[in-house]
């Protein structure tokens, strides 16, 4: 029974695994041999594991059905057993169930269970005063409470051996009446755990042999042959799992190969941009710092003109004073100087304007030339930002794979260790019932002998 749920267990997951390994592009052998259980287009497929399942669904010979009916009175013996101490410890509740006579034997019963119980403790307890010399003495006679502890011994022996017959009594009570004992399992369910996993092994016990019983001599052959060509055609099937590793592997060599060749790659245009990046930094820092020496050396230039044109000017006006106080017969001459100034003054300051127009026109053309270096800096980081959006995505697709491939990786090798550990059971399985076989054929060749 083991074997053949291990067998069915073991096609599954071969089917599961083929299907996993062939990713849908090329037939398994087990699905050629589903394909060749199919007679004809229209008819139904067999089910390939009805093979391991009995043909004949009842006992036919005398034999086999006195082992059943053994088998089944042992299983309800076993269920009456179990519900003992919850009818023992409950007899008024279970009162209405069973008769007079049983409920009668349930209190003896429970007496001696209990009896026994208080002996055991009694007997625990002299144990641990038994190294101490101050065992009581007594005999079978007296308390239970001063009896010693041989006595508790023997008095033990005697109440296992009474509620050994108790329960041979009470079970016999219940065999004879039918009625109660279908009522008290029906309606009675409190057992221990233990219990409960002895009736469920039972069960299974009975299962299993229902199935060798049912199963013929041609049948057993039948299997045996099936199983074979099963495991020859695992064989086959671990070859071409051998031969889909080996391409896995070049595939994956060959798309690691590309992916260090990218990465190189990647790494060279890493560095250049790093490369360009810090010159253009190293430019932008010397033309800040030009900028900001010439600014200051301009403003130095500056103040120190402002300082000698204020000194020009106080000294002119002192000499203006004194020209004015000295000579001011002078005055007509000086005024028509002041008027020659003025004129030359207009005069500079018509030049200054034509040049500060100048000026001003270079300054737009080189704000023009500016703005069009903006927009192609703002451009090139565009690109840039479009380049990097697909570098991300390279990556994560790559991070994908690699899950992928990981995660493919640990699926091969669980089928691989379940079907080492599948084909391990089934060779030790197979050496012990060859050595078996070995062992009753050399008992019935020494039989012949004698």
């Amino acid at each position: 029974q083991r074997l053949c749920a291990e067998l069915k267990q073991w096609y599954q997951r071969r089917v599961r695994g083929s299907e996993a390994l062939a990713g849908g592009k090329k037939k398994s052998d087990i699905e050629m041999y589903h394909a060749m259980q199919s007679t004809t287009k229209g008819s139904k497929r067999e089910d390939p594991l009805k093979i391991l399942d009995p043909s004949s669904k009842k006992l036919v010979t005398v034999e086999s059905q006195r082992i059943m009916a053994v088998l089944d009175d042992t299983i309800c013996r076993i269920r009456l057993v179990t519900l003992l101490p919850e009818l023992t410890q409950n007899t008024d509740k279970y009162a209405s169930l069973i008769s007079s006579d049983i409920t009668a034997m349930l209190k003896e019963h429970y007496k001696l269970e209990v009896l026994f119980s208080k002996v055991f403790l009694l007997q625990e307890e002299e144990e641990t005063v038994a190294h101490t010399g101050s065992a009581k003495k007594g005999g079978l006679d007296g308390d239970v409470e001063q009896m010693s502890y041989d006595s508790l011994c023997t008095y033990r022996s005697q109440l296992q051996q009474q509620i050994r017959h108790s329960t041979r009594s009470i079970v016999r009570l219940f065999t004879r009446n039918h009625s109660s004992l279908e009522a008290v399992l029906k309606k009675v369910s409190e057992r221990p755990s233990a219990a409960t996993s002895l009736i469920s092994t039972s069960n299974n016990l009975r299962s299993i042999i229902m199935e060798k019983l049912l199963t013929t001599r041609e049948e057993e052959e039948e299997r045996s042959r099936y199983i074979q060509q099963i495991i020859q055609r695992e064989a086959k099937a671990s070859v071409e799992v051998k031969r889909l590793e080996g391409l896995l592997q070049e595939a994956s060599e060959e798309r690691e190969a590309d992916l260090n060749k990218r990465n190189v790659e990647i790494k060279k245009l890493k560095s250049d941009l790093a490369q360009l990046q810090k010159s253009s930094n190293e430019t932008n820092k010397r033309i800040k710092s030009d900028s900001m020496k010439q600014e200051l050396t301009d403003t130095k230039t500056s103040d120190g003109k402002c300082d000698r044109l204020n000194q020009s000017i106080a000294q002119l006006r002192t000499q203006l004073a004194q020209a004015v106080a000295e000579h001011r017969q002078s005055e007509q001459i000086l005024r028509s100087r002041k008027i020659k100034t003025e004129s030359a003054l207009e005069t500079w300051i018509a030049k200054y304007d034509t040049d500060m127009g100048e000026r001003q026109d270079e300054y737009e053309q080189i704000e023009a030339v500016y703005k069009v270096e903006k927009q192609q800096l703002e451009d090139l980081e565009e690109r840039f930002a479009v380049l990097e959006e697909e570098y991300n995505r390279i990556i994560e697709e790559r991070r994908i794979n690699a899950e992928l491939k990981a995660e493919e990786e640990r699926r091969l090798r669980l089928l691989t260790k379940a079907a080492v550990v599948i084909q391990a059971h089934w060779r030790s399985y197979a050496t012990r019932k060859k050595l078996k076989q070995k062992k009753k054929g050399k008992k019935g060749k020494k039989g012949k002998r004698k």
